[in-house]
């Protein structure tokens, strides 16, 4: 059977994507109100510059994807004095989270793997340390240990030596009732930890650095259980302002098999992840997507979403100049909506026509990939259908629309666009953003009530 990429395009102009203020920890950072951590407290600490990371492998860090590409970078594994770093590698192949900054919060799935050039050794005779696979850990109020180097006041001086401070953890809800963290800012991928008064906290530059909560077990050593990532906050040890973590159990799975068949770890639990099934072992059609950005390949991102509108797929691209080939398992007789975006708005043409970056689809291996220049503004959609598939040629409401930010809460298709009366709905329909109609940016809602290119399709 012959399958072929039904190739209708649609070109779509998306809003750029707005949040509340926040202080990433992108500077020399520090542990505020911490203590010196003694020798051997927390060997698998690794030192980044500007940034932390914790050895979950012999050959492998995880630590903040938005801590930036560490590849060719050296790392201080074992990092305790400032002056003394216990062993220096460097960072040979760096993959960020492909969830990293989807679902309209450019703060989620905060997650990067580092495979090391030449495994570390440490001593690992008195700690184990365990990556949290469960949702419901750590609960509300049990202490977590946050560990970083740098600052130990706002403004200097510099610490000595590796800091580590106590911090309760919270629930999301209490998270979200903090005056600066909108409702859309906490989401399921990430944990908060901090008192009310605040005064306890990480801040810039422990970024990527673990959260964990330790068990001392009978015989004298403990178990570290890392269970977040240093990710972001807003200012740094104030009252009602917790920390916000990048929340481990969210991407253990995602973690583990990358460690193991995508950067080749040589991890003892490698052994216990199985091999990832084929899509034709799987009965699925493959579709190999492949990317070549531009000069500014973080600005890029792509996702494949089925029939359900549901994205069976996110890839957000970080390198410059840099082609990537991703194999994608499609369902029989489905049809699919590939979506390629750039965040700035010049699609992947960032200094004219001739540096565009490219994409090509190729279904099933077929004699006529699809391969087309970026030239696009905000984004890009193209059907893809296996088999029979019947395309469905309405696009969907733009999660990024917010018809005005400077609101609270934050105006979008679902929460605002469609709710109240045919009537009411149909008015909000008609304003205009950006010199666009609301049904523009919301076509799924705004057909719901005769109005927009989504009308006829009801």
């Amino acid at each position: 059977m012959v399958f072929m990429i039904k190739s209708v395009l649609v070109s779509v102009l998306m809003a750029a994507t707005t949040t509340t203020a926040k202080v990433h920890y992108d500077n020399p950072g520090r542990i505020i109100n911490g203590t010196d951590a003694e020798p051997g407290d927390y060997p698998y600490y690794v030192g980044m510059v500007y940034c932390g990371g914790t050895l979950i492998a012999p050959d492998i860090v995880l630590f903040a994807a938005h801590c930036g590409d560490y590849t060719g970078k050296q790392v201080h594994v074992g990092d305790w004095k400032t002056t003394e770093f216990s062993q220096d590698r460097i960072c040979a192949e760096w993959i960020p989270d492909p969830l990293y900054q989807t679902g309209g919060n450019l703060e989620n799935y905060d997650f990067a793997l580092c495979k090391l050039d030449e495994p570390a050794l440490i001593d690992d005779s008195k700690f184990i340390l365990e990556l949290n696979n469960k949702d419901a850990v750590p609960k509300q109020g049990v202490n977590l240990i946050v560990i970083g180097a740098g600052y130990i006041a706002e403004g200097g001086p510099l610490a000595g030596s590796l800091q580590s401070v106590k911090v309760p953890a919270m629930t999301n809800d209490q998270c979200k009732q903090s005056d600066p963290y909108y409702e859309n800012a906490i989401t399921d991928s990430m944990l908060c930890a901090g008192y009310d008064e605040g005064e306890k906290d990480a801040c810039q530059g422990d970024s990527g650095g673990p959260l964990v909560r330790r068990k001392k077990n009978g015989d004298g050593t403990f178990t570290d259980i890392h269970v977040g990532v240093v990710s972001w906050g807003i200012g740094c040890a104030l009252a009602n302002n917790p920390g916000v973590y990048a929340r481990t159990s969210k991407r253990t799975d995602w973690i583990r098999e990358t460690s193991c068949h995508t950067l080749g770890s040589s991890a003892s639990w490698c052994d216990d992840v199985p091999a990832p099934l084929s899509c034709t072992e799987q009965s699925l059609i493959p579709l190999i997507v492949k990317v070549t950005t531009d000069n500014f390949g973080d600005e890029t991102t792509w996702r494949v979403r089925d029939s359900n509108k549901e994205d069976i797929f996110e890839r957000a691209c970080q390198n410059a100049l840099t082609e990537t080939e991703t194999t994608v398992c499609l369902k029989p007789d489905e049809c699919y909506h590939f979506i390629i975006e750039d965040r700035y708005g010049d699609g992947m043409c960032s200094e004219g026509p001739e540096s565009c970056g490219s994409y090509s689809l190729d279904l099933n291996n077929g004699e006529e990939p699809l391969t087309e220049i970026g030239d696009f503004s905000f984004a890009r959609m193209i059907v893809v259908c296996t088999g029979d598939g019947v395309p469905e040629f309405c696009p969907d409401d733009l999660e990024w629309f917010q018809f005005n930010d400077k609101n609270d809460p934050i105006q979008t298709c679902e929460n605002w666009v469609g709710v109240g009366k045919k009537k009411e709905i149909k008015k909000k329909c008609r304003m205009k953003y950006y010199g666009k109609k609301v049904s523009f940016w919301c076509p799924d809602t705004c057909g719901e009530v005769g109005l927009g290119k989504c009308a006829s399709s009801r």
